[in-house]
Parts: structure tokens; C-alpha cells; sequence
């Protein structure tokens, strides 16, 4: 019993583990959908997780906040640990408990969305706000001139724009325009989907090849303060890293040694 239980537990435990950054994206973006929700309806309008086509693929916006004062881009990320980063990095790292993970800046992201968004509205860059949103969990050490907030500063954030830049009109008639490049068919954006996951398989087989997904050089086995990595040989050129199946399995290992312990107390 003791044997199936621990099975059951272990399959529970990777089922979460891989499900969770899911989870945790979805529960962000509700978080701050529920926080612009309180910004005064007269004034703002709110799109939330707009799927819009540009060129020959797709792209997801988390928020949108369509005001005299602008057109709002946000960019929602619901980490928790210490975010380091700046401007010019092409990738910023979480730090949780010594785990150091990388991630795609998310303020050039939040800027490819903009320029797909400029392209089909007409607009020019100066029309829209850049906003990135992490949760309160984190701990911000980023070195940016561009709005990277907690969750509870957003609309304080919002309000402080008091420029005009649109005309009442204007708002109507770009709610419109954008609610009809709004894709909201199931069909489609399960399509979306699977692409970013082809994406993602995509650099999954270049690295268990050895190639490094960024540049195409070879990947090389290194060791490091927190533990074994695989790097770029284009070093310091390229600084992609990958962390080791042993690395990434540290936690998962180290708690069931003390499931199997306890059973056998």
C-alpha cells in the first residue's frame, strides 16, 4: 500500500511540477484583470488576453488599457524569488533560493507586441505604454528606465499618465478596431498554442542535440556554483545556459528520499 501511495504520490507531484507555470500564469493574469477591473470605466477600457494575428503568426497580450492617455501594453509575470535584469539583457534571471532560472526580457517581449499592435492599428510607438507587472512575491533588482511594477502599483501606475493623446472618438473607434483583430476562436487559439509549443520543442531537440537554440554553436558541460549546466561554447558572445536533468530533478529527489524515509521509520 505504503509502494502505490508513494507512486501515486511522485505522478501527483511531476503532473503539478509541469502543470504549474501554467497554473501560475493564469492566476497572475486573473489577478491583475480583477485589479484593472477597479479603474473608473469612463475613463479606460480593458482588454483582456487579446490574441492578435501579425504577419504569419500570432501573439498574446495579457492586458490592454485603451484611455485618452494612451494605449496600455501590459505584460503580466507571476514569479516569486529575487528578478534581475536591465533594458539592454536579452534574458533576466529568477532567483529562488539559490535556483537561478533565465527568462526572455520581458520588456522586449512586451515591445514585439507593441510593434505588432502599431503595424495593425496605424499608430506610432509613442501611442502606447509599455507596463510590466510582476507578482508582489517578488523581489525586483532590475535596472530599467521603463515601468516594472508590483501587482498593487498598477493602477496608481495607469493614473499617473495625464497626457492626451487620443480623443474620445478615438477610443470608440480603436475598442472596435481591436475587438475585431481580437481572435476569439477556440480553434485558433489552440492553434496558437501548439505553435509556442513547437517553438519550445523545437529548442528542447536543438539542446539534446548540443546545439545551443540561440546562436547554433555547440553546448558544452560545465559546473557551477549552484550545480552541473550545459553552455554555450560561444561564451561570452552567447550566454545561454541550460541546467542539467540532475539540477532540475534536485528538489523532486530530495523529497521523495524523505517520503521513503518516513515509510520506513
Amino acid at each position: 500500500m505504503e509502494i502505490v501511495l508513494f507512486i501515486l504520490f511522485v505522478v501527483a507531484y511531476i503532473t503539478f511540477r509541469i502543470l504549474q507555470p501554467k497554473i501560475k500564469g493564469y492566476i497572475g493574469e486573473k489577478s491583475v484583470a480583477a485589479i484593472l477591473s477597479f479603474l473608473p470605466s469612463d475613463k479606460y477600457k480593458i482588454i483582456n488576453d487579446a490574441l492578435i494575428k501579425s504577419n504569419d503568426r500570432t501573439i498574446q497580450i495579457d492586458h490592454l488599457v485603451i484611455s485618452v492617455y494612451g494605449i496600455f501594453v501590459i505584460e503580466t509575470k507571476n514569479y516569486k524569488g529575487w528578478i534581475m535584469g536591465s533594458d539592454d539583457s536579452e534574458y533576466w534571471t529568477k532567483n529562488v533560493f539559490g535556483n537561478k532560472y533565465k527568462f526572455y526580457n520581458p520588456i522586449r517581449q512586451n515591445k514585439a507586441h507593441i510593434s505588432a499592435l502599431s503595424k495593425q492599428l496605424g499608430l506610432s510607438f509613442n501611442k502606447f505604454i509599455p507596463i510590466i507587472v510582476f507578482s508582489n512575491r517578488a523581489d525586483l533588482k532590475v535596472n530599467t528606465v521603463h515601468n516594472v511594477v508590483y501587482t498593487t502599483q498598477i493602477n496608481r501606475v495607469i493614473k499617473a499618465y495625464s497626457d492626451i493623446k487620443f480623443s474620445e472618438d478615438d477610443i470608440q473607434n480603436l475598442c472596435k478596431k481591436i475587438s475585431s483583430l481580437n481572435i476569439v476562436s477556440p480553434k485558433v487559439r489552440k492553434q496558437h498554442i501548439l505553435e509556442v509549443q513547437n517553438t519550445i520543442a523545437t529548442k528542447q531537440y536543438l539542446i539534446q542535440q548540443g546545439i545551443c537554440p540561440r546562436c547554433g554553436h555547440s553546448l558544452a558541460f560545465r559546473s557551477g556554483k549552484y550545480g552541473d549546466f550545459f553552455g554555450c561554447s560561444n561564451y561570452p558572445k552567447c550566454r545561454f545556459t541550460k541546467p542539467t536533468e540532475r539540477r532540475n530533478n534536485y528538489f523532486l529527489n530530495k523529497l521523495a528520499k524523505k517520503f521513503i524515509k518516513s515509510l520506513l521509520k
